[in-house]
């Protein structure tokens, strides 16, 4: 099966060149006269604007002994039109550590119109902002935007921290016509590279240049490598729902630090074996040392707790008053300030001390649990050739009770036991056993998620549909479902309904186990349906009064990513409705199904009238929440057709 990204670990090979353009061929402030009359990228007319060229250079220096990466950058883009007018505002993300910070040099912009007429960006125009305490942003905008504007601006990131040399990434949001990287590498470091994504270079090579590298007082010289990389054409990458994050797929070649050899031959790894993070792990004081809080949570765990017999139960006990105890501030912190008694006193904590406190408090109780590493679906997929351990962004319990393994997370109110948050399913975690050694295991769901909804409605002689409906919810809609009735007041929350469904008017309302999260949660309705109403002698009535879809969220023509819908998926529909003597059904929608390829899912629509009722039912299910690019057609086309169909109405006729 074809994948959507292609991977390749790539370390010092020379592969042959297609053509060596130079940089000094792009010079700034040299702007075409048909780079102003052009109205629109003839590869791609949609587009607002387009990357006319882009270029990267990356090389090493020593400044006052220590080491510095400089990267400059240059970008020339057209904008088309005012939905173009923000890719003249730019941002710069800047990394600061504890005794070092990057640095942004020598920004130059220029705004060009078709008058010729340039205009210079003021250093007024440039601002700086805290987005953390690790990272600030400096950003700025060009000026005298207009439609059919060229811009142009490069400027230099000064970074003390080899570590983070991240690469270059080709592929954006909108088109581009070419874009090159460049970097000159000292071989004291040696860096693995992949090329992420689905697009094809169309130059790669590697040159080593000698003796091109030294140390100001250090006797010796370095050989250089000297990379090229240049991809033309490049289409915009477009996010559709359903995606993790974009990061997996947008084409861009990634730098990790894997070792560094000093001068006077000591080398130094950065690129481990997962054995030896075991063992750092293991002595860390922010992971090691935070996991060995057992007596600490022993003294505070109620007997009642830990008296109980059935190991199940036990560990359900104690997920709960981990989760009831904890507030999560939201902070996805995992490897460092970490503090589970100072946590435990405030009652708010991070990933990191929430779910190690929850790892420590089984350990307590007598259930083996084991740390899990993951990335979230928005921080990417973690790389598995190697550690990479800035890949990971998450920790999660993980325990095994009567043969079943359970994942648990206690930062979210609404998760039963044994359900992981959306967000954390991403394919596979690693799980930390610093006994056995580490391992890979695929996060699966466990629950079932399902909307199941009945209807019984009956059409009066005044053409007024009045009735009953009730929702029952399952699993991940469970969890969304009460997310969002807990943020409002009931009142508030019938209104938020009407807003959403226009031809409706709640009469009543319950639901049932709000607060019994591992039961389904059920709605009840007394409703009247406006629908259509009556249009001359017909009445039109639109069945699909919740959750209908209207839109198709699978738009591309062709989607060169996965679609992952992160869990299988199941909804059932069934509507009985008496229409009163005096009326008869002129049109109904039609039965129809469809079904994927593979097995992976399929929908089914029945209609049948008998004795002045019409009954109508309508199951949907994903079986296979993942689907590869050569299933994208299939799955636009099942939308397709339900959206057809949810959005055809039952006309009646007054005889």
């Amino acid at each position: 099966m074809k994948k959507i990204a292609t991977t390749l670990l790539l370390i010092f090979i020379c592969f042959q060149a297609y053509s060596q353009k130079k940089n000094d061929d792009y010079e700034f402030g040299k702007i075409t006269q048909s780079e102003l009359e052009m109205t629109t990228y003839e590869k791609d007319t949609t587009a607002n604007a387009v990357v006319l060229y882009e270029h990267g250079y990356t090389d090493f220096s020593v400044t006052n002994s220590r080491y510095i990466i400089r990267t400059t950058v240059y970008k020339k883009v057209k904008i088309f039109n005012n939905d173009g007018y923000d890719n003249a505002t730019i941002e710069v993300y800047l990394y600061k550590g504890e005794r070092a910070i990057e640095k942004l040099r020598n920004i130059k912009g220029l705004s060009h119109n078709i008058a010729m007429k340039s205009m210079k960006i003021n250093k007024k125009d440039i601002f700086e902002t805290e987005v953390s305490d690790r990272v600030r942003k400096v950003s700025f905008t060009l000026p005298n935007i207009k439609d059919g504007t060229v811009i142009e601006y490069m400027y230099t990131i000064e970074s003390p921290f080899f570590h983070n040399f991240t690469g270059w990434d080709f592929q954006e949001e909108i088109p581009k016509v070419e874009s090159t990287f460049k970097a000159s590498i000292p071989g004291n470091f040696v860096y693995n590279r992949s090329i992420i994504g689905s697009l094809r270079l169309n130059e790669n090579t590697a040159v080593i240049k000698k003796k091109c590298f030294s140390i100001p007082g250090v006797v010796g010289y370095s050989d250089c490598e000297d990379l090229t990389y240049t991809m033309k054409d490049i289409p915009a990458f477009i996010e559709e729902d359903y995606m993790t994050s974009a990061k997996n797929f947008k084409s861009r070649i990634k730098f990790e630090m894997s070792k560094y050899q000093s001068f006077s031959g000591e080398i130094t790894k950065y690129t481990s074996t997962w054995k030896s993070v075991d063992k750092d792990y293991k002595r860390d004081k922010d992971i090691g040392g935070q996991l060995m809080r057992k007596d600490y949570f022993k003294k505070i765990i109620s007997d009642e707790i830990l008296s109980e017999r059935d190991i199940l139960e036990r560990a359900k006990k104690v997920y709960y008053f981990i989760r009831n105890h904890y507030s999560w501030n939201e902070d996805y912190k995992i490897f460092s300030d970490m503090n589970v008694k100072r946590a435990f006193k405030n009652k708010v904590g991070s990933v990191g001390e929430v779910n190690i406190s929850l790892i420590n408090a089984l350990d307590a109780s007598g259930i083996d649990a084991e740390m899990v590493l993951l990335s979230t679906r928005g921080n990417g997929t973690p790389t598995k050739i190697h550690p990479v351990i800035t890949d990971f962004n998450y920790i999660i319990a993980k325990i095994k009770v009567g043969g079943k393994t359970y994942f648990l997370d206690a930062t979210d109110k609404n998760l039963p036991f044994g359900v992981l948050p959306y967000r954390c399913l991403n394919g596979d975690a690693r799980v930390m056993d610093f006994k056995n050694g580490s391992y890979w295991e695929t996060i699966i769901p466990i629950s079932i998620t399902q909307e199941k909804t009945t209807m019984m409605l009956t059409l009066d002689d005044e053409g007024v549909v009045e009735g009953k409906m009730r929702v029952s919810h399952y699993g991940y809609d469970a969890i969304n479902k009460r997310n969002v009735i807990k943020t409002k007041k009931e009142d508030k929350y019938i209104e938020y309904i009407e807003d959403i469904n226009d031809e409706l008017e709640i009469i009543s309302y319950k639901n049932t186990n709000l607060n019994d999260i591992e039961k389904p949660l059920i709605e009840e309705f007394d409703l009247i349906i406006e629908g259509e109403g009556t249009i001359g002698d017909k009445y039109y009535l639109y069945p699909f009064i919740f959750d209908r879809l209207e839109e198709n969220p699978f738009k591309l023509d062709t989607r060169q990513y996965p679609v992952d819908f992160g869990h299988p998926w199941k909804s059932d529909f069934a509507l009985t409705m008496m229409i009163p003597e005096g009326y008869e059904v002129e049109t109904m929608p039609k039965n129809k199904s469809m079904a994927l390829p593979n097995k992976k899912g399929y929908f089914m629509f029945n209609t049948t009238i008998k004795n002045q009722k019409i009954s109508l039912s309508f199951k949907f299910i994903l079986d296979n929440p993942y689907f590869y690019s050569n299933e994208y057609a299939y799955l636009k086309e099942l939308f397709k057709q339900m959206i057809i169909i949810q959005n055809e109405p039952i006309v009646l006729k007054r005889l």
